[in-house]
């Protein structure tokens, strides 16, 4: 019984080993613009990079390569749109909260930028590729983003070595382990929302 359950589940929509690795592999190349300071003064360059990056790591993963190339070009594109946009919520989030003292108000604009960049994100995999994303799921992994972006700023206080592209790779991982599990556990999820409840004696 418990192998016909495990072999019941739906397939992930992503093959997750190999986006959790190109992932890492973004990670090291983005370090390595860092220590070079290729991308110092160019936050639109930058923050370009960074959605397009993650997004060219579900394209590569995806489950089902039956996409055409221009979808998955329109998707990369796109995500790299949206990644800029959330540098703009950024800054329209420093002027409405200049009245805050400078640490907390960098954490509250952070947590901004975090969470509406995963939710603006996880609505574009939701129209691209994974339809089963409800709105709730998509705000619990922005809520996960926000969570660990915040414990990442936090620890760049005590390392010089923790730079821009640390907090980059701590929203793509805390985003991508989300995805991940409400992807693959989704189903049980619901199942276990949709049970009925037993009645007391």
């Amino acid at each position: 019984m418990g192998a016909a359950t495990t072999n019941s589940r739906p397939a992930a929509h992503l093959y997750y080993p190999r986006h959790f690795g190109v992932l890492a592999a973004a990670t090291v190349i983005m370090l390595l613009l860092a220590r070079l300071d290729l991308l110092r003064n160019s936050l639109l360059l930058t923050f370009a990079i960074d959605g397009a990056a993650h997004a060219c790591a579900i394209v590569v993963s995806l489950g089902a390569p039956t996409a055409s190339l221009a979808r998955k070009a329109a998707f990369v594109v796109i995500a790299a749109a949206l990644s800029i946009l959330t540098l703009y919520v950024g800054i329209i989030g420093m002027a409405l909260f200049a009245a805050l003292p400078g640490s907390e108000r960098l954490y509250v604009v952070l947590g901004l930028c975090a969470l509406s960049g995963a939710i603006t994100y996880g609505s574009l995999i939701r129209k691209f590729w994974i339809r089963a994303l409800s709105a709730r799921i998509i705000l619990a992994i922005g809520v996960v983003c926000l969570l660990a972006t915040g414990l990442a700023f936090l620890a760049r206080a005590y390392s010089e070595f923790l730079g821009a592209w640390w907090l980059a790779a701590a929203w793509w991982f805390a985003f991508s382990a989300g995805l991940w599990y409400f992807d693959t556990h989704g189903e049980d999820l619901r199942s276990r929302r949709n049970m009925p409840k037993k009645k007391e004696a």
